[in-house]
């Protein structure tokens, strides 16, 4: 049965606003957007639901999620990079299964909650497909795999491949899977090359952690400083001898199919490579702030041709699962690196949060926009009562006015996944998930 949405705002994001305008879903799809009174003539018998001084938006596309990690907030804040990672490491061991999936369940409903409809999840123990199935949240996960020169490449693989036969048959309708060898200092060149060639024989996409801190370009050359250390014991760390990026696409490693997190650390040698094999990139300015790692180069990415969608990692490094401040340290810290206010638009970013996160993680075409055709992902965020209401820009007033708890409703697929006037589900979810962390509070005093 056909339903229609209606409010002062709609951002199609792929058109112009439209003022007092609305939005018709069918069987789970978008089947119409336009102006209020246009759309209730094509429908005259529809349900009408009546948001008011509102925003109705595409769901927030996240590009770079770890939701098992939900709970691991403010841990080895201030540490240099390298520390933080032997630190995140030590404390994610304390965890059992149960443990892990109540924390990848908060991280789905906080992403809900937010108006997040669609995750790129990077999941270390698979927990997080479960956490989509139980929420109703859409998301690609990719399963992180490890392996540095004391790894045989060829168990990686097989292990890898054995995780995807197991969840392959519970994912569901909105979930699919995806292949992430982790990064360059804790994944060596031929265990690379053995999990892209899993991923191409599957036809599932890729996701790699790469150029995040100065500390990898230094692994990657030299084989010397603080993320070397941070992983001896774990990994033997492969020199490469160049920039890790340069490396994977000298070995056919890059590509549309291969989302690259971060590039922080990229110069204009490997701008032209990310655009020159079409890779998407995945922008996570608070993680890279937070951990001290520096500002990607968005405005040059972009101007390149390169796709970025905007990611909020996770809490470990992030403080938490708010796209909204995400897109706010997005402006800000390319604005301030730039020294040009003209560098980067609220119009951008809320692109880059839906419509471009959406191309970037595999899901044209799908997501990210309001038209017809599309999936019914939808976030409506109250306007009203912010210092932006009456509203003269609303992609500004959404990117700089909204919050989490400006979000009023998400519907995933046409179903509602979220309302704010009952969010017994999302705390709920905090109270499982408190046992998780405080097993990590507790062995960080033993």
């Amino acid at each position: 049965m056909t339903e229609v949405h209606a409010a002062d705002w709609v951002v199609p994001v792929v058109a112009s606003p439209l003022r007092d305008g609305a939005i018709a879903i069918d069987d789970g799809a978008i089947v119409d957007v336009g102006p209020r009174e246009d759309v209730l003539g094509r429908h005259p018998s529809a349900p009408i639901t009546e948001h008011g001084a509102a925003a109705i938006l595409p769901g927030f596309v996240n590009a770079h999620t770890h939701l098992e990690y939900a709970t691991y907030g403010g841990f080895g804040d201030g540490l240099p990079f390298g520390p933080w990672l032997a630190d995140h490491v030590r404390r994610k061991r304390t965890l059992d299964a149960d443990a892990v999936h109540a924390s990848a369940v908060l991280g789905a409903e906080a992403c809900l909650r937010a108006g997040v409809t669609c995750v790129a999840d990077c999941s270390f123990a698979g927990a997080t497909v479960g956490a989509l199935r139980e929420t109703g949240l859409r998301g690609t996960v990719y399963l992180e795999a490890f392996g540095g020169l004391n790894h045989d490449a060829d168990e990686v693989a097989a292990r890898a491949a054995g995780r995807l036969d197991a969840l392959a048959g519970t994912c569901g309708p909105l979930v699919r899977l995806g292949v992430s060898p982790h990064a360059p200092y804790t994944v060596a060149p031929a265990t690379y090359a053995a999990l892209a060639r899993l991923a191409r024989e599957r036809e599932l996409p890729l996701a790699t952690h790469v150029a995040e801190s100065a500390g990898e370009i230094e692994a990657a050359r030299d084989g010397t400083g603080p993320v070397v250390e941070a992983v001896r014991g774990f990994f033997d760390v492969a020199v490469l001898g160049e920039h890790p990026l340069a490396h994977l696409a000298r070995e056919g490693l890059l590509g549309p199919a291969t989302l690259v997190i971060h590039a922080v650390h990229v110069g204009d040698a490997e701008l032209r490579l990310l655009a020159d094999t079409g890779s998407p990139v995945a922008h996570c300015p608070r993680s890279n702030a937070v951990l001290g790692c520096g500002v990607a180069p968005v405005a040059a990415m972009r101007a390149a041709g390169i796709t970025v969608g905007v990611g909020t990692d996770s809490p470990s490094s992030a403080l938490d699962l708010d796209p909204f401040a995400e897109l706010r340290a997005a402006i800000l810290m390319a604005r301030a690196s730039a020294q040009d206010a003209g560098v980067l638009s609220p119009r951008d970013v809320l692109r880059m949060a839906t419509a471009d996160a959406a191309a970037a993680v595999g899901r044209a075409g799908e997501v990210g926009a309001l038209a017809p055709g599309l999936r019914a992902d939808v976030v409506v965020v109250e306007l009203g009562g912010t210092p932006y209401w009456p509203v003269e820009d609303v992609e500004a007033a959404v990117v700089y006015g909204a919050s989490p708890d400006r979000v009023a409703l998400t519907l995933v697929d046409g179903t509602l996944r979220y309302r704010k006037s009952d969010d017994a589900r999302y705390r709920h979810a905090l109270e499982r998930a408190a046992t998780a962390r405080a097993a990590m509070i507790s062995s960080s005093t033993r």
